[in-house]
């Protein structure tokens, strides 16, 4: 069997043999400090597997690395504890198309139910609520191969990696509309009396759980290695070309994967509930460590990787017992920092991205516009300056704060235009460099008590430093890769710094940032100003924040269209083409994850000026995620689409004049974000501003087939003028 591994696969069986031998021994000799801490983490690990290989059998069949996988595991579970304690089934949240003509007259014309009672108002037996919740899963796994990823087949890894986050957004999303934020329990499904295991004393459930895991595991194994159905899966896997000459059907394959995949992870949810409990966000944070221990058998390998996952987990008790014996070991979380060191040591020892599938086509990525200033573009951007700097100034309190939010908003999605849209590296930790600059100039300033002058441009440099440093693993992988290398680094920033006391976390139980000031002149948005009125927030650091905006839009417009923006492009397009036209690809790469990182960290600065006290959720890998979601649905590639983002961003403009005048969509954001994020990637990669580009040259051309004048050039549409 060894064999048949490959070179970096038999390093880590026998990296993994050596340090269980290690931990043998050393069991032996003390099994009190060693052993326990170890069976306590079969638990943790066993959850870890599990998942592991739900992800690899969805990456086997359709090339798709799915981080919606816990948000599935998420919903089915609550699905099940419903059912199970009330009889009742939840309705998704779905779109009320009067509410508009409700919240105008203030009137209800219809109610869509919530929940429906499937239980006769008692509570569902045990086996029946989890047949239901896993027809559930598999209904849910169905929808996401031929809604979804059957559409993206040939797209690009972006937009599969976009909608995955976006279905991910929406399940979570939808579990909080229906069950709230708090936890949950469950009853017992395996015999969980304590047991006694070389002096150690652990409930029996967790063993149960162990054993399914393999027993699964090994029935993946055979099924995907010795039956017909297995055969073509994996002849798909390494060239769907091929495999379609050879009669077989990749279609099929996938969708049967994709319910497959789903089932297991509802599965394993139920399980893990009576263990756990759960909660809107539990396997999704599980996730990370999931996605380690299936790099780790290059998403390929069901026994390597749950085997890797068992592992993690035994790790995981070690490190735990390590932080609380060891006083003298500065607490830096290394037990939320394992899955990025994990995910790390696996891309090195392998040194490439993820093995790729063969398709009959290949996607087109969206259009990268070069923004051309002619007299009426100019004619439009003025107005659009005049309009916003208005509202910043002159508008009441709601629309003010808005305009702020707006404008922060837009440097961030700047952020993910030039590091995603002109370059094609997908990094999923641009907040958690915003929250290295906005902890950075709350301890550099107030707490340090340096200037602004100072202070701002060292924490943006920290910023910068800490987005460099993360980007050094695209030099040697990208796509569905880098976009989990630069989760795991987000997590890490958030676990070792942000959520304790330290120069880039807290101070105590939150953060405090000084008012801008320079010079002696206040201009925080709670400072007094003489220009407009004296409401918060005061047109003074509305001022600021425009000024700056309006300078990162400039500088964008500027890069796009010099010679460093287009060996952007030339690398996104295709890297070896790059190289051999004398791009420097290296230094391309991390020239953008600097510039990048410039932008994600002024955001971060800006957003701690204007909270002055904030934690560290601001700035979590949710948020990233949420901020890449409004990126992508305004139009990841452009400026325009940067604007856009921003409208949309939480408590941003467009938000506030929804809840104004259509309706309230406050508790709907964000499954609203992740409805939206996998309709734009599956119907209009292009985001907002691509699909109104479109629709305005159309009109343009009608106008001139009216005028008696031809259509313009398809090539003016993609120079943007």
């Amino acid at each position: 069997m060894l064999q048949s591994l490959s070179r970096a696969q038999r390093v880590g069986v026998a990296l993994g043999g050596l340090l269980a031998l290690v931990w043998l021994i050393a069991a032996f000799v003390d099994p009190a400090v060693y052993f326990q801490p170890s069976v306590l983490g079969l638990g943790t690990g066993a959850i870890i597997a599990a998942m592991a290989i739900g992800l690899v059998v969805a990456y086997r069949a359709s090339g798709v690395i799915n981080f919606g996988h816990g948000a599935i595991a998420t919903y089915v579970t609550y699905v099940y504890i419903s059912l199970f304690d009330d009889g009742m089934y939840p309705i998704p949240p779905l779109p009320n198309p009067v509410a508009p003509i409700e919240g105008l007259f203030d009137v209800e014309i219809f109610d869509i139910p919530t929940m429906v009672d499937l239980g006769g108002g008692a509570p569902m037996a045990k086996g029946w609520a989890m047949l239901i919740a896993l027809l559930t899963a598999a209904l849910l796994g169905l929808i996401a191969h031929y809604a979804v990823f059957r559409p993206l087949r040939y797209a690009p890894v972006l937009a599969k990696v976009v909608a995955s986050v976006g279905i991910m957004l929406f399940l979570q999303a939808a579990v909080v509309l229906r069950f709230g934020a708090r936890a949950k329990q469950a009853d017992p499904i395996f015999p969980n009396d304590p047991v006694d295991v070389a002096g150690v004393r652990i409930n029996e459930d967790r063993f149960w759980l162990l054993g399914t895991v393999i027993l699964i595991t090994v029935a993946l194994w055979a099924l995907f290695k010795f039956t017909k159905f297995g055969v073509a899966t994996r002849a798909a896997a390494e060239n769907e070309q091929f495999a379609t000459l050879l009669g077989f059907n990749a279609d099929f394959q996938a969708g049967v994967s994709w319910v497959l995949a789903s089932v297991l992870a509802g599965l394993f949810g139920i399980l893990v509930a009576p263990i756990t409990g759960v909660t809107p966000l539990l396997f999704t944070v599980l996730l990370i460590s999931s996605l380690g221990a299936a790099l780790l058998g290059r998403m390929s390998s069901f026994v390597i990787a749950a085997a890797a996952g068992i592992a993690l987990g035994m790790l995981d008790g070690q490190l735990f017992r390590v932080e609380f014996e060891w006083d003298w070991l500065p607490n830096v979380g290394i037990r939320r920092a394992l899955p990025f060191v994990v995910i790390a040591l696996a891309m090195v020892i392998r040194g490439e991205s993820l093995p790729s599938r063969g398709a009959l086509v290949e996607g087109r990525l969206p259009e990268a516009f070069a923004p051309v200033i002619t007299r009426w573009r100019a004619s439009g951007y003025a107005l659009l300056m005049i309009v916003s700097f208005a509202l910043t100034v002159f508008a009441p309190f709601q629309y003010r704060a808005a305009m702020t939010n707006s404008m922060i908003g837009v440097i961030l999605a700047l952020s993910f235009v030039v590091v995603t849209g002109y370059v094609g590296q997908i990094s999923l930790m641009q907040m958690a460099i915003a929250g290295v600059a906005a902890f950075g100039v709350g301890s550099f300033g107030t707490s340090a008590g340096m200037p602004m002058l100072v202070a701002m441009p060292l924490a943006i440099l920290c910023g910068i430093g800490f987005g460099l440093v993360a980007a050094l693993p695209s030099l040697r992988t990208r796509g569905a890769s880098l976009a989990i290398v630069t989760l795991a680094s987000g997590l890490a920033i958030e676990e070792i710094f942000f959520n304790r006391t330290g120069w880039f976390g807290l101070d105590r139980s939150s953060k405090n940032s000084d008012p801008p000031e320079i010079f002696g002149f206040d201009f925080g948005p709670t400072s007094d100003f003489f220009f407009s009125d004296d409401k918060i927030p005061t047109a003074g650091f509305g001022i600021f924040v425009f000024v700056l905006t309006a300078a990162c839009c400039l500088a964008v417009m500027r890069l796009r269209r010099s010679r460093l923006g287009e060996q952007m492009l030339a690398v996104r397009v295709n890297e070896r083409a790059a190289a051999a036209a004398g791009v420097n690809v290296a230094s391309i790469k991390l020239a953008a994850f600097g510039i990048s990182s410039f932008f994600a960290a002024l955001g971060g600065v800006l957003t701690a000026y204007k909270l002055g006290s904030y934690g560290p959720d601001s700035f979590g890998i949710f948020a990233s995620l949420t901020a890449l979601a409004f990126a992508y649905l305004g139009g990841i590639s452009t400026i325009g689409g940067a604007v856009t983002a921003g409208t949309l961003y939480a408590s941003g403009i467009g938000i506030v004049l929804s809840d104004e005048y259509l309706f309230d969509i406050g508790p709907y954001t964000a499954y609203v974000a992740g409805f939206f994020l996998v309709a734009t990637a599956v119907f209009n990669n292009e985001g907002i501003d691509g699909f109104q580009r479109k629709q305005f040259h159309q009109v343009v051309n009608w106008v001139r087939s009216k005028m008696g004048l031809g259509p313009l050039d398809p090539a003016a549409l993609r120079a943007g003028q």
